[in-house]
């Protein structure tokens, strides 16, 4: 995140209620779609910590 806190990504894992549309749309907002590996379920687990650990530090930050 930048200065202006802006959001340039989106992260997602592979299933199937992400389907082409939605990721299209999100595109279309300027954003960039990072998807997680394909069957590498610890991989979401790792990024949803990542995920929480940097709420937390937004709010004490």
């Amino acid at each position: 995140m930048g200065e202006d806190n802006s959001h340039r990504y989106l992260l997602h894992d592979r299933d199937s209620i992400f389907v082409k549309h939605l990721d299209e749309s999100i595109k279309a907002l300027g954003l960039s779609i990072l998807k997680s590996p394909p069957r590498s379920p610890k991989a979401n687990a790792i990024c949803e910590r990542v995920i929480g650990t940097i709420r937390a530090n937004a709010w004490t930050g």
